[in-house]
Protein backbone atom coordinates (compact mmCIF):
# COMPACT_ATOMS: atom_id res chain seq x y z
CA UNK A 1 0.00 0.00 0.00
CA UNK A 2 1.32 3.68 -0.73
CA UNK A 3 2.11 5.63 2.15
CA UNK A 4 -0.43 8.60 1.24
CA UNK A 5 -3.05 6.03 0.69
CA UNK A 6 -1.99 4.67 4.07
CA UNK A 7 -1.93 7.63 5.71
CA UNK A 8 -5.56 8.40 4.19
CA UNK A 9 -6.83 5.54 5.19
CA UNK A 10 -5.60 5.41 9.00
CA UNK A 11 -5.54 9.23 9.03
CA UNK A 12 -7.65 9.26 12.76
CA UNK A 13 -5.68 6.47 14.09
CA UNK A 14 -1.95 7.91 13.13
CA UNK A 15 -3.29 10.99 14.47
CA UNK A 16 -4.46 9.55 17.91
CA UNK A 17 -1.19 7.39 17.38
CA UNK A 18 0.79 10.55 17.27
CA UNK A 19 -0.57 11.90 21.22
CA UNK A 20 0.37 8.63 22.73
CA UNK A 21 4.26 9.52 21.04
CA UNK A 22 4.01 12.83 22.73
CA UNK A 23 2.49 11.24 26.34
CA UNK A 24 4.78 8.68 26.07
CA UNK A 25 8.37 11.69 25.29
CA UNK A 26 6.92 13.94 28.05
CA UNK A 27 7.15 10.06 30.28
CA UNK A 28 10.77 10.22 29.27
CA UNK A 29 11.44 13.58 29.95
CA UNK A 30 10.08 13.20 33.48
CA UNK A 31 12.16 10.23 33.88
CA UNK A 32 15.60 12.26 33.54
CA UNK A 33 14.11 15.87 34.85
CA UNK A 34 14.51 15.06 38.14
CA UNK A 35 18.00 13.75 38.19
CA UNK A 36 19.87 16.43 35.92
CA UNK A 37 18.46 19.17 38.33
CA UNK A 38 18.46 17.15 41.60
CA UNK A 39 21.69 19.59 42.95
CA UNK A 40 19.70 22.85 41.96
CA UNK A 41 16.38 21.61 43.58
CA UNK A 42 18.65 21.24 46.65
CA UNK A 43 19.95 24.99 46.80
CA UNK A 44 16.36 25.81 45.48
CA UNK A 45 14.85 24.32 48.88
CA UNK A 46 18.01 25.10 50.58
CA UNK A 47 18.18 21.52 52.19
CA UNK A 48 20.92 18.81 52.37
CA UNK A 49 21.68 15.78 49.62
CA UNK A 50 21.06 13.49 51.86
CA UNK A 51 17.24 15.28 52.36
CA UNK A 52 16.34 16.12 48.56
CA UNK A 53 17.71 12.59 47.61
CA UNK A 54 14.39 11.55 48.92
CA UNK A 55 12.40 13.08 45.55
CA UNK A 56 14.13 10.58 43.73
CA UNK A 57 11.93 7.60 44.82
CA UNK A 58 8.71 10.17 45.15
CA UNK A 59 8.22 9.79 41.09
CA UNK A 60 8.36 6.44 41.15
CA UNK A 61 5.87 5.72 44.60
CA UNK A 62 3.21 7.74 42.45
CA UNK A 63 4.20 5.99 39.31
CA UNK A 64 3.32 2.54 41.41
CA UNK A 65 -0.09 3.81 42.59
CA UNK A 66 -0.50 4.76 39.83
CA UNK A 67 -0.59 1.73 37.82
CA UNK A 68 -2.70 0.64 40.48
CA UNK A 69 -5.47 2.88 39.69
CA UNK A 70 -4.90 2.69 36.06
CA UNK A 71 -6.46 -0.90 36.16
CA UNK A 72 -9.69 0.45 38.26
CA UNK A 73 -10.41 3.52 36.80
CA UNK A 74 -11.30 1.75 33.38
CA UNK A 75 -14.30 0.34 34.30
CA UNK A 76 -15.95 4.20 34.20
CA UNK A 77 -13.80 6.32 31.94
CA UNK A 78 -12.66 6.04 28.29
CA UNK A 79 -9.46 5.76 27.14
CA UNK A 80 -9.13 9.30 26.05
CA UNK A 81 -10.70 10.80 29.57
CA UNK A 82 -8.27 8.96 31.14
CA UNK A 83 -5.25 9.77 29.18
CA UNK A 84 -6.64 13.57 29.15
CA UNK A 85 -6.97 13.88 32.62
CA UNK A 86 -3.97 11.82 33.47
CA UNK A 87 -1.83 13.83 30.81
CA UNK A 88 -2.76 17.15 31.75
CA UNK A 89 -2.60 16.41 36.03
CA UNK A 90 1.12 14.92 35.40
CA UNK A 91 2.27 17.71 33.67
CA UNK A 92 0.42 20.54 35.66
CA UNK A 93 2.41 18.93 38.78
CA UNK A 94 5.70 18.52 37.11
CA UNK A 95 5.48 22.29 36.22
CA UNK A 96 4.61 23.44 39.49
CA UNK A 97 7.11 21.63 41.58
CA UNK A 98 10.42 23.57 41.10
CA UNK A 99 8.65 26.69 42.13
CA UNK A 100 8.02 25.75 45.85
CA UNK A 101 11.02 25.92 48.07
CA UNK A 102 9.32 23.78 50.56
CA UNK A 103 10.55 20.38 50.63
CA UNK A 104 7.61 18.50 51.22
CA UNK A 105 5.87 20.47 48.92
CA UNK A 106 7.94 19.55 46.18
CA UNK A 107 7.65 15.88 47.31
CA UNK A 108 3.90 15.96 47.56
CA UNK A 109 3.67 16.95 43.93
CA UNK A 110 6.11 14.15 42.43
CA UNK A 111 4.45 11.94 44.06
CA UNK A 112 1.43 13.40 42.53
CA UNK A 113 2.76 13.52 38.97
CA UNK A 114 4.03 10.22 39.31
CA UNK A 115 0.80 9.06 40.14
CA UNK A 116 -0.85 10.65 36.66
CA UNK A 117 2.56 9.05 34.61
CA UNK A 118 1.83 5.72 36.29
CA UNK A 119 -2.00 6.09 34.67
CA UNK A 120 -1.18 7.05 31.30
CA UNK A 121 2.08 4.64 30.90
CA UNK A 122 0.16 1.52 31.17
CA UNK A 123 -3.33 3.34 29.15
CA UNK A 124 -1.20 4.35 26.26
CA UNK A 125 0.39 0.57 25.76
CA UNK A 126 -3.37 -1.07 26.03
CA UNK A 127 -4.83 2.10 23.73
CA UNK A 128 -1.92 1.65 20.98
CA UNK A 129 -3.13 -2.12 21.03
CA UNK A 130 -6.70 -1.50 20.68
CA UNK A 131 -6.27 1.83 17.83
CA UNK A 132 -3.87 -0.95 16.23
CA UNK A 133 -5.70 -4.35 16.91
CA UNK A 134 -5.48 -6.76 13.71
CA UNK A 135 -3.08 -4.25 12.16
CA UNK A 136 -0.12 -6.43 10.50
CA UNK A 137 2.16 -3.29 11.64
CA UNK A 138 1.16 -3.31 14.87
CA UNK A 139 4.79 -4.22 16.23
CA UNK A 140 6.25 -1.18 14.62
CA UNK A 141 3.36 1.08 16.46
CA UNK A 142 4.56 -0.15 19.39
CA UNK A 143 8.33 -0.35 19.01
CA UNK A 144 7.96 3.72 18.10
CA UNK A 145 5.78 4.16 20.79
CA UNK A 146 8.67 3.47 23.33
CA UNK A 147 11.07 4.54 21.65
CA UNK A 148 9.61 7.95 21.99
CA UNK A 149 10.49 7.24 25.74
CA UNK A 150 13.73 7.30 25.00
CA UNK A 151 13.76 10.21 22.92
CA UNK A 152 12.46 12.49 25.81
CA UNK A 153 14.88 11.00 28.00
CA UNK A 154 17.49 11.89 26.16
CA UNK A 155 16.81 15.54 25.28
CA UNK A 156 15.54 16.65 28.79
CA UNK A 157 19.14 16.73 29.96
CA UNK A 158 20.29 18.51 27.23
CA UNK A 159 17.25 20.91 27.60
CA UNK A 160 18.57 21.10 30.81
CA UNK A 161 22.10 22.15 31.00
CA UNK A 162 21.82 26.04 30.09
CA UNK A 163 19.82 26.60 33.02
CA UNK A 164 22.27 24.58 35.31
CA UNK A 165 24.04 26.84 37.73
CA UNK A 166 27.92 26.42 37.97
CA UNK A 167 29.25 24.43 41.17
CA UNK A 168 31.35 26.04 43.49
CA UNK A 169 34.27 24.18 44.82
CA UNK A 170 35.79 24.16 48.13
CA UNK A 171 39.62 24.57 48.96
CA UNK A 172 40.28 20.80 49.03
CA UNK A 173 38.45 20.06 45.40
CA UNK A 174 35.18 18.08 47.24
CA UNK A 175 31.65 18.66 46.32
CA UNK A 176 30.07 18.88 49.22
CA UNK A 177 26.75 20.53 50.58
CA UNK A 178 28.40 23.30 51.35
CA UNK A 179 30.04 23.54 47.54
CA UNK A 180 26.82 22.53 46.08
CA UNK A 181 24.90 25.51 48.16
CA UNK A 182 27.74 27.70 48.01
CA UNK A 183 26.64 31.64 48.09
CA UNK A 184 23.38 31.07 45.98
CA UNK A 185 19.88 32.12 46.90
CA UNK A 186 16.52 29.96 46.25
CA UNK A 187 15.71 32.46 43.88
CA UNK A 188 19.02 32.18 42.05
CA UNK A 189 17.54 28.70 40.57
CA UNK A 190 17.01 28.75 37.00
CA UNK A 191 15.97 24.91 36.55
CA UNK A 192 11.95 25.90 36.60
CA UNK A 193 12.16 27.12 32.89
CA UNK A 194 12.50 22.68 31.85
CA UNK A 195 9.73 22.33 34.09
CA UNK A 196 7.37 24.62 32.91
CA UNK A 197 8.81 23.25 29.11
CA UNK A 198 7.67 19.12 29.58
CA UNK A 199 4.71 20.51 31.84
CA UNK A 200 3.29 22.72 28.89
CA UNK A 201 4.28 19.49 26.23
CA UNK A 202 1.95 16.74 28.37
CA UNK A 203 -0.93 19.63 28.52
CA UNK A 204 -0.58 19.92 24.96
CA UNK A 205 -1.11 16.37 24.49
CA UNK A 206 -3.66 16.04 26.83
CA UNK A 207 -6.36 18.59 24.94
CA UNK A 208 -5.69 15.97 21.82
CA UNK A 209 -7.05 13.22 24.05
CA UNK A 210 -9.72 15.83 25.37
CA UNK A 211 -10.74 17.01 21.62
CA UNK A 212 -11.10 12.72 20.31
CA UNK A 213 -13.15 12.01 23.59
CA UNK A 214 -15.87 14.65 22.74
CA UNK A 215 -15.56 13.58 18.67
CA UNK A 216 -15.44 9.92 19.99
CA UNK A 217 -19.33 8.16 18.30
CA UNK A 218 -17.94 4.68 19.23
CA UNK A 219 -17.47 3.07 22.13
CA UNK A 220 -15.37 4.03 24.32
CA UNK A 221 -13.06 0.75 24.22
CA UNK A 222 -14.80 -1.16 26.81
CA UNK A 223 -15.01 -4.12 24.22
CA UNK A 224 -10.72 -3.89 24.25
CA UNK A 225 -10.62 -5.99 26.65
CA UNK A 226 -12.73 -9.03 24.98
CA UNK A 227 -9.74 -10.50 23.44
CA UNK A 228 -8.39 -10.73 26.96
CA UNK A 229 -11.06 -12.79 28.41
CA UNK A 230 -11.10 -15.56 26.34
CA UNK A 231 -9.83 -18.47 27.30
CA UNK A 232 -7.81 -20.55 24.88
CA UNK A 233 -8.14 -23.94 25.20
CA UNK A 234 -4.23 -24.19 24.23
CA UNK A 235 -3.19 -22.08 26.97
CA UNK A 236 -1.27 -23.67 30.01
CA UNK A 237 -1.93 -24.26 33.41
CA UNK A 238 -2.23 -20.69 35.87
CA UNK A 239 -0.06 -21.71 38.05
CA UNK A 240 2.56 -21.99 34.72
CA UNK A 241 1.40 -18.55 33.71
CA UNK A 242 2.28 -17.21 37.35
CA UNK A 243 5.37 -18.89 37.39
CA UNK A 244 6.26 -17.14 33.57
CA UNK A 245 4.89 -13.67 35.33
CA UNK A 246 6.89 -13.99 38.50
CA UNK A 247 10.07 -14.72 36.97
CA UNK A 248 9.48 -11.51 34.56
CA UNK A 249 8.62 -9.50 37.46
CA UNK A 250 12.05 -9.83 38.70
CA UNK A 251 13.31 -8.64 35.17
CA UNK A 252 10.96 -5.45 35.44
CA UNK A 253 12.27 -4.91 38.94
CA UNK A 254 15.63 -4.92 37.81
CA UNK A 255 15.30 -3.15 34.52
CA UNK A 256 13.40 -0.03 35.72
CA UNK A 257 15.26 0.20 38.56
CA UNK A 258 18.56 0.26 37.09
CA UNK A 259 17.75 2.67 34.12
CA UNK A 260 15.73 5.06 37.11
CA UNK A 261 18.83 5.02 38.80
CA UNK A 262 20.93 6.16 36.26
CA UNK A 263 18.62 8.72 35.22
CA UNK A 264 17.98 10.30 38.65
CA UNK A 265 21.06 10.15 40.23
CA UNK A 266 23.93 9.76 37.64
CA UNK A 267 24.44 13.61 37.53
CA UNK A 268 24.70 13.46 41.06
CA UNK A 269 27.20 10.65 41.43
CA UNK A 270 29.01 12.28 38.73
CA UNK A 271 29.45 15.64 40.98
CA UNK A 272 29.69 14.51 44.57
CA UNK A 273 31.89 11.46 43.86
CA UNK A 274 35.89 12.02 43.03
CA UNK A 275 35.55 12.52 39.29
CA UNK A 276 34.72 16.17 40.12
CA UNK A 277 32.42 16.43 36.99
CA UNK A 278 30.39 19.79 36.19
CA UNK A 279 26.75 19.48 36.63
CA UNK A 280 26.17 20.06 32.81
CA UNK A 281 28.35 17.43 32.21
CA UNK A 282 27.05 14.89 34.55
CA UNK A 283 23.57 15.55 32.40
CA UNK A 284 25.45 14.76 29.16
CA UNK A 285 25.94 11.23 30.59
CA UNK A 286 22.73 10.78 31.41
CA UNK A 287 21.99 11.95 28.00
CA UNK A 288 25.08 9.14 26.56
CA UNK A 289 23.49 6.18 27.90
CA UNK A 290 19.57 6.94 26.66
CA UNK A 291 21.20 7.88 23.15
CA UNK A 292 22.83 4.52 22.72
CA UNK A 293 20.18 2.87 24.59
CA UNK A 294 17.89 4.46 21.50
CA UNK A 295 19.86 3.80 19.04
CA UNK A 296 21.29 -0.09 20.38
CA UNK A 297 16.97 -0.51 19.80
CA UNK A 298 16.90 0.30 16.37
CA UNK A 299 20.41 -1.51 15.39
CA UNK A 300 18.64 -4.53 17.25
CA UNK A 301 15.71 -4.48 15.06
CA UNK A 302 17.35 -4.58 12.24
CA UNK A 303 20.23 -7.10 13.08
CA UNK A 304 17.77 -9.70 14.46
CA UNK A 305 16.10 -9.65 10.75
CA UNK A 306 19.72 -11.55 10.00
CA UNK A 307 21.21 -12.70 13.18
CA UNK A 308 19.58 -15.33 15.53
CA UNK A 309 18.43 -13.52 18.44
CA UNK A 310 20.19 -15.66 21.25
CA UNK A 311 23.57 -14.18 19.32
CA UNK A 312 22.33 -10.89 19.50
CA UNK A 313 21.42 -11.53 23.77
CA UNK A 314 25.04 -12.40 24.06
CA UNK A 315 25.85 -9.14 23.07
CA UNK A 316 24.21 -7.89 25.44
CA UNK A 317 25.00 -9.86 28.39
CA UNK A 318 28.37 -9.47 27.47
CA UNK A 319 28.28 -5.37 27.46
CA UNK A 320 26.75 -5.67 31.01
CA UNK A 321 29.61 -8.13 32.27
CA UNK A 322 32.13 -5.61 30.69
CA UNK A 323 30.70 -2.45 32.05
CA UNK A 324 30.69 -4.29 35.50
CA UNK A 325 34.41 -5.20 34.97
CA UNK A 326 35.07 -1.27 33.61
CA UNK A 327 32.95 0.32 36.10
CA UNK A 328 33.66 -1.32 39.79
CA UNK A 329 35.49 0.53 41.32
CA UNK A 330 37.00 2.02 38.57
CA UNK A 331 34.05 4.57 37.31
CA UNK A 332 34.12 6.56 40.67
CA UNK A 333 37.33 8.18 39.96
CA UNK A 334 38.20 7.83 36.38
CA UNK A 335 36.11 9.70 33.67
CA UNK A 336 36.79 7.68 30.60
CA UNK A 337 35.85 4.62 32.66
CA UNK A 338 32.30 6.10 33.95
CA UNK A 339 31.76 7.17 29.73
CA UNK A 340 32.47 3.58 28.67
CA UNK A 341 30.19 1.80 31.81
CA UNK A 342 27.39 4.12 30.17
CA UNK A 343 27.96 3.00 26.77
CA UNK A 344 27.90 -0.58 27.45
CA UNK A 345 24.94 0.11 30.06
CA UNK A 346 23.30 1.54 27.42
CA UNK A 347 23.70 -1.50 24.78
CA UNK A 348 23.30 -4.10 27.25
CA UNK A 349 19.96 -2.72 28.50
CA UNK A 350 18.13 -1.77 25.78
CA UNK A 351 17.08 -4.74 24.33
CA UNK A 352 16.83 -7.59 26.74
CA UNK A 353 13.76 -6.76 28.54
CA UNK A 354 11.76 -6.93 25.28
CA UNK A 355 13.33 -10.23 24.32
CA UNK A 356 12.27 -11.79 27.65
CA UNK A 357 8.63 -10.64 27.51
CA UNK A 358 8.77 -11.88 23.59
CA UNK A 359 9.76 -15.16 24.75
CA UNK A 360 7.37 -15.63 27.38
CA UNK A 361 4.40 -14.90 25.09
CA UNK A 362 5.54 -18.16 22.93
CA UNK A 363 3.61 -19.66 25.77
CA UNK A 364 0.48 -17.63 26.20
CA UNK A 365 -0.99 -14.72 25.60
CA UNK A 366 0.04 -11.59 27.67
CA UNK A 367 -3.39 -10.07 29.04
CA UNK A 368 -3.54 -6.40 30.00
CA UNK A 369 -4.20 -7.21 34.00
CA UNK A 370 -0.77 -9.83 33.87
CA UNK A 371 0.82 -6.85 31.82
CA UNK A 372 -0.32 -3.91 34.93
CA UNK A 373 1.11 -6.71 37.66
CA UNK A 374 4.29 -6.96 35.76
CA UNK A 375 4.66 -3.09 35.22
CA UNK A 376 3.89 -2.30 38.87
CA UNK A 377 6.96 -4.51 39.91
CA UNK A 378 8.90 -2.51 37.84
CA UNK A 379 7.55 0.61 39.82
CA UNK A 380 8.66 -1.30 42.67
CA UNK A 381 11.97 -1.42 41.26
CA UNK A 382 12.08 2.24 40.19
CA UNK A 383 11.04 3.24 43.88
CA UNK A 384 13.78 0.68 45.59
CA UNK A 385 16.90 0.48 43.58
CA UNK A 386 17.22 4.62 43.45
CA UNK A 387 16.77 4.93 47.16
CA UNK A 388 18.69 2.21 48.51
CA UNK A 389 21.84 3.93 46.19
CA UNK A 390 21.24 7.46 47.49
CA UNK A 391 21.58 6.38 50.76
CA UNK A 392 24.62 4.70 49.92
CA UNK A 393 26.04 7.60 48.20
CA UNK A 394 25.28 9.26 51.41
CA UNK A 395 27.86 7.23 53.08
CA UNK A 396 30.62 7.26 50.21
CA UNK A 397 29.93 7.81 46.52
CA UNK A 398 31.68 5.08 45.30
CA UNK A 399 29.41 2.47 46.91
CA UNK A 400 26.64 3.75 44.09
CA UNK A 401 28.68 1.81 41.59
CA UNK A 402 29.36 -1.20 43.37
CA UNK A 403 25.36 -1.38 43.76
CA UNK A 404 25.60 -0.57 40.25
CA UNK A 405 27.76 -3.77 39.23
CA UNK A 406 26.03 -5.62 41.53
CA UNK A 407 22.58 -4.97 39.85
CA UNK A 408 24.06 -5.32 36.63
CA UNK A 409 25.00 -9.04 37.47
CA UNK A 410 22.44 -10.08 38.65
CA UNK A 411 19.81 -8.77 36.23
CA UNK A 412 22.60 -10.50 33.50
CA UNK A 413 22.13 -13.86 35.57
CA UNK A 414 18.17 -13.32 35.60
CA UNK A 415 17.71 -13.09 31.86
CA UNK A 416 19.87 -16.31 31.26
CA UNK A 417 18.47 -18.37 33.40
CA UNK A 418 15.00 -17.44 32.84
CA UNK A 419 14.12 -18.88 29.34
CA UNK A 420 16.17 -22.45 30.71
CA UNK A 421 13.42 -22.35 33.28
CA UNK A 422 10.67 -21.22 30.72
CA UNK A 423 11.56 -24.53 28.64
CA UNK A 424 11.79 -26.55 31.77
CA UNK A 425 7.88 -25.51 33.10
CA UNK A 426 6.55 -25.03 29.32
CA UNK A 427 8.15 -27.61 27.24
CA UNK A 428 4.80 -30.34 27.30
CA UNK A 429 3.07 -26.78 25.99
CA UNK A 430 2.55 -25.67 22.44
CA UNK A 431 3.89 -22.69 21.37
CA UNK A 432 1.86 -19.79 20.19
CA UNK A 433 2.63 -18.32 17.32
CA UNK A 434 4.32 -14.72 18.10
CA UNK A 435 2.83 -12.98 15.36
CA UNK A 436 -0.49 -11.46 16.95
CA UNK A 437 1.56 -11.14 20.60
CA UNK A 438 4.92 -9.45 19.37
CA UNK A 439 3.18 -5.85 19.66
CA UNK A 440 3.91 -6.24 23.28
CA UNK A 441 7.44 -7.32 22.24
CA UNK A 442 8.56 -3.42 23.29
CA UNK A 443 6.61 -2.59 26.16
CA UNK A 444 9.72 -1.76 28.07
CA UNK A 445 12.32 1.33 28.89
Amino acid sequence: MKLTVYIRTHQIKLIKSWFCLMSFMGLGACCTLLGSSLLDLQIRMSETFAVTSNLVPSRSIGYLIGGIISGIIGRWLGFNMILFISNFSAGLFIALAPWFTSFYTVYSLFLLSGISQGIFDITCNTYILQIWKGNPQLSNYIQILHGSFGIGSLLTPLITQPFLLPLNETTNGTKDDAAILGSYKPDDVKVQYPFLCVGFFLIIASVGFLSFHFNERSKKGSNSDSDENTSNSNDPPNWKKYCGIAMLSIIANLTFGIQTLIGSLGPSFAVKSELHMSKQTGATLVTIFWSVFTCYRIIFIISSNFIHENHLMWISYASLLASVVVSVPHAAWNQLCIWITMVLLGIGFSPLFTVSLSRLQKYFLLSNSLASFIFINGSVGESIHPWIASKLMESDPVLFVYYLGFLSSLFVFTCFIVPIICERIFRTEKKRDNTRTASIRSWTR
